[in-house]
């Protein structure tokens, strides 16, 4: 038994003792959070380092030889766990959770369990531990022993994970750069305590030779690691997210921990967000990104729409968010600008109506009493001269442009309710209306198409009108129907003159009448071709006269 009243022996045992506990409350806090990154392993490597450190106080105050074995072998499954946990932190903290697969982790395991059992029964065979006994060195009374193969190859196998461990925790320094300097420097400084500690136990470096360091350096190397975890912040949610949110990209980036603090941001994200914005509250930095009621969201003179994606690990574990702040301020200007648009055309639309009926009401009525008057002058007396004739037929005229500015008025309306209308059914219905003297009409083919059924039957009343008016009235009309799939052709033909081919394009425009017409029955056509959606060609039809092809009629179901 070591010598108690000795001034050396009471500071080292105190220092164990303190060590110990300190591992052990740590280990305890760090548990209830242990679904941070790396949580776990802090939690385990504390509590392991803790009950080393108490064991090990043990064995210093142990009365006898049986007491310092029992300790020593309580303390030896703690002590080949240390490294094994430490190379899975340092794999977590990193983001590698990657190549944590059980393959692996059964890799790392196996080595420690051998030198367990080794140990447990190097008393046979001295292959992890050499001649176990208690040693005098000062005050101090030690269980000594010396490391046989087994235990020369743990020790190898230990240093190798912690080096390796240091090595990940580099590497994660070079990804992400200065911005977590702190961070990476805490860990490397944590290290290299059971690093050197370990060392000088070895090479028996100190006044009393037989006397480990290693257990108090195993809880000041966690107490480092927890530090990192849970005051420092861990780069769960930076280290996923650096691959995506490189630092170049144009658009502001901004990434948030689970627990929601902002954990790093891109420069385009730091030019908006206060300069301190990083490790603080996402709610408090930017309110509105939080809770993600506007979009799209103003800053400044910008507007940005938000994509939020999650940051998960394999195992499906929150760690955080990735917030996307794409810039949308041209494409809400342009939208803008096409509301504006739409309106001033609307407010156009609605004068136009308003024109049409004053048109309708204060002309229609004393042109209507105009028409009669000539009429009742043409019964009373003779007309040699032909002026009442001429008055009639400019009445007749002033008449069908008031009802062309009229069906021009509503032609180009938005389509807003579809009917199923039959083809063949709409032009012989039309047809029977109209007065067509000695013109024949044939039919080829028929569909049922989605149609605004009134606007349809106007558009196919101008175009018989226009044959009847420009190629006479004999001409023969053909309207034929062509189903291709969900789409149907509609085409009317006459056996007239036809369109001289450099006039074809510019028919369809209001007051353009290659006959003297009023250049308005075309142009309805056109419009309501255009407000369904269709398109309309002109072309020479088979007997040479002007043929119309309407497009892009959708069949109905």
């Amino acid at each position: 038994m070591s010598d108690l009243g000795a001034l050396p022996v009471q500071a080292y045992l105190t220092a164990c003792l303190l060590a110990g506990g300190i591992g052990l409350w740590l280990g305890r806090v760090a548990w209830r959070d242990r679904d941070e990154p790396g949580g776990l392993e802090v939690s385990l490597y504390l509590l392991c380092g803790g009950a080393v450190s108490v064991l090990y106080a043990l064995r210093v105050a142990a009365p006898g030889e049986v007491a310092m074995t029992v300790a020593l072998n309580l303390s030896t499954p703690l002590l080949g766990a240390l490294p094994v946990l430490w190379m899975a932190f340092a794999l977590a903290f990193t983001g590698h959770d990657n190549w944590r697969t059980e393959n692996r982790i059964v890799a790392l395991v196996t080595p420690a369990f051998v030198w367990v059992l080794l140990a447990w029964s190097s008393g046979t065979h001295g292959l992890a531990r050499r001649s176990v006994t208690p040693v005098v060195d000062g005050p101090f009374t030690l269980l000594g022993y010396g490391l046989g193969p087994a235990g020369g190859v743990f020790v190898l196998f230990s240093y190798a994970l912690c080096i390796a461990g240091a090595l990940l925790v580099v590497d994660l320094y070079e990804r992400t750069g200065n911005r977590y300097r702190l961070q990476t420097f805490v860990i490397l400084l944590g290290t290299l305590f059971p690093f050197l500690a370990g060392g000088a136990t070895v090479v028996d470096v100190g006044s009393y030779a037989h006397l480990s360091w290693l257990p108090t350096a195993f809880v000041i190397h966690g107490v480092f690691l927890y530090g990192t975890v849970f005051w420092l912040g861990t780069l769960d949610a930076a280290v996923v997210a650096r691959d995506t949110a490189v630092e170049v990209i144009q658009d502001p980036v901004i990434v948030a921990g689970s627990d929601g603090q902002i954990r790093d941001l891109n420069p385009a994200a730091e030019s908006i967000l206060p300069p301190d914005a990083v490790g603080s509250e996402l709610g408090e930095a930017f309110p509105r990104l939080e809770t993600g009621v506007e979009h799209p969201i103003t800053i400044g003179d910008r507007q940005f729409d938000i994509q939020e994606d999650p940051i998960t690990d394999p195992r499906g574990t929150d760690r955080g968010h990735v917030f996307l702040l794409r810039d949308v301020t041209a494409r809400e200007r342009r939208q803008a600008e096409l509301e504006q648009r739409e309106a001033e055309l609307e407010r156009q639309n609605e004068r136009l109506e308003e024109f049409a009926g004053v048109v309708s009401h204060d002309l229609r009525n004393p042109l209507a009493a105009a028409s009669a008057a000539v009429e009742l002058a043409r019964q009373r007396a003779d007309d040699p001269d032909g002026s009442l004739d001429r008055a009639a037929n400019a009445h007749e005229r002033m008449d069908d442009m008031i009802e062309g500015l009229l069906a021009l008025a509503t032609a180009g309306e938005t389509v807003d309710e579809l009917d199923r209308v039959s083809l063949d059914a709409t032009v012989r219905r039309v047809w029977s209306r109209l007065e067509t003297a000695d013109a024949t009409l044939a039919v080829e083919g028929d569909a049922t198409v989605s149609a605004d059924g009134d606007r349809l039957e106007q558009l196919v009343s101008n175009l018989f009108r226009n044959a009847v008016d420009h190629a006479g009235e004999d001409v023969a009309i053909t309207v034929s129907v062509a189903s291709d799939g969900d789409e149907v052709t509609l085409a009317v033909g006459d056996d007239g003159q036809g369109i001289p081919p450099e006039d074809r394009e510019r028919v369809t425009e209001r007051g353009v009448s290659l006959g003297g017409g009023t250049g308005l029955g075309l142009a309805i056509v056109g419009d309501i071709v255009e407000a369904h959606g269709w398109t309309l060609s002109v072309s020479a039809s088979d007997a040479g006269g002007a043929r119309f092809v309407i497009e892009g009629m959708e069949a109905a179901d």
